[in-house]
């Protein structure tokens, strides 16, 4: 098996569940992705928190390549904000390529405008899921006010994916959430995957630093 090339985009999904203060992560949390975006093959970030469970975040690292991010987790300012972070969170960590981005506007900050969708499929299905996950956010595009969609395919679990989906702001989310046609949509999704969605708060979204 030849191993993945350093220099193809990379992003990085980590989940947080914070042990203490929520203000408190997120003021930390801020500080160490402010010294992301000023790192070498660094993309863009977004960060969101779950609505149910508002002890919750989850954090998407976009590199543009492997290399930028193995740099930077060897970095002393990255191992020193880990150890701090570190005690306070229980973490889940895994490493995913792109593969259907849609993007045609932002989302307000603040908002619960951002849907999480994790997935794992049902047998060789995994390019059923791709296609019917594009045509939710096909559908969602014709509805007014959708903002784009990602969906992330594991390097580490190549049958899990994780969906996001956004909307300019929480009137919009809502209003798609409860159309007919996307419920009907996420039925056949259903039939193809064991399929966990959670609605978010849309916390940060981040660009590179130059």
């Amino acid at each position: 098996m030849h191993s993945r090339s350093q220099d193809t985009p990379l992003t990085v999904v980590n989940r947080f569940e914070v042990k203490s203060d929520t203000a408190w992560f997120e003021r930390e949390f801020r500080d160490h992705s402010q010294y992301l975006r000023r790192r070498k093959g660094f993309d863009f970030l977004v960060t969101v928190q779950l609505v149910e469970r508002p002890n919750v975040y989850i954090h998407l690292g976009h590199w543009q390549s492997m290399r930028g991010f193995l740099d930077t987790v060897h970095d002393d300012t990255f191992q020193a904000h880990v150890k701090k972070l570190g005690p306070l969170v229980n973490t889940e960590v895994d490493q995913a390529v792109s593969v259907g981005r849609v993007l045609k506007e932002n989302a307000v900050v603040g908002a619960r405008n951002v849907v999480l969708t994790r997935a794992r499929t049902l047998g060789a299905t995994s390019s059923s899921f791709e296609r019917l996950f594009a045509e939710t956010s096909e559908h969602f595009g014709r509805l007014g006010g959708f903002g784009g969609s990602d969906l992330l395919r594991s390097t580490l679990r190549p049958d899990t994916y994780t969906g996001i989906q956004w909307w300019r702001d929480t009137a919009d989310c809502e209003r798609a959430l409860a159309d007919p046609g996307h419920r009907a949509q996420a039925e056949q999704l259903r039939r193809v995957a064991d399929i966990e969605v959670e609605r978010t708060r849309h916390v940060a979204y981040e660009r590179v630093v130059a």
